[in-house]
């Protein structure tokens, strides 16, 4: 099973999904997380404190991954009794992205962005289920600089994809969730 779960920064976004997937993994099914942050300034460090003090407080124990590129490298961790939560993939592509110069070149963002796809379909068909969180990027129109534009081209065919191969796919805005395909809970 495959569940995307996108919205604007700071929507809620994260806490429904952690929300969806205790749902699933009650009782007998186990709980992971992948974290692409990077804490790499002080704000991103103060939001992956924020999630992580939110787990610890959840009743269920969660098994976190600090995986911020490759994350084909995880897919032998999990069995079908596992419900993981990719949080997310907007990280994850900036850090794909931008760890060399790839992202100058369309045709080398599109590889990466294969290989970020091919590396979701293993996930979600070696767990129970994928959660997958991502951000709502698109309503500022077309960016003047090549990388913001690759990287919004790879991440709407990613979400796409996604969204074509989900059960579910569910908008979040100011914390209120909007199931667009399938049923949330």
């Amino acid at each position: 099973m495959m569940v995307f779960i996108s919205g604007g920064v700071r929507s809620g976004k994260s806490k429904v999904a952690e929300g969806y997937a205790r749902k699933l993994a009650i009782p007998e099914f186990s709980l992971h997380y992948i974290a692409t942050a990077s804490a790499d300034d002080d704000e991103m460090k103060q939001r992956i404190i924020h999630h992580q003090k939110r787990r610890e407080k959840q009743p269920i124990q969660w098994a976190t991954w600090e995986q911020p590129v490759c994350l084909d490298q995880l897919v032998g961790s999990f069995t079908k009794e596992d419900v993981v939560l990719l949080d997310c993939l907007t990280n994850w592509l900036a850090n794909e992205l931008f760890r060399d110069d790839s992202w100058k070149e369309e045709k080398l963002c599109f590889r990466k962005a294969a290989y970020m796809w091919e590396t979701i379909e293993r996930l979600a068909g070696a767990c129970k289920a994928l959660i997958i969180v991502s951000n709502e990027l698109f309503c500022g129109g077309v960016p003047a600089d090549i990388g913001t534009y690759h990287y919004m081209k790879m991440l709407g065919w990613l979400h796409q994809q996604i969204v074509a191969e989900a059960e579910v796919a569910v908008l979040v805005q100011h914390g209120l969730a909007t199931v667009k395909k399938g049923e949330l809970f």
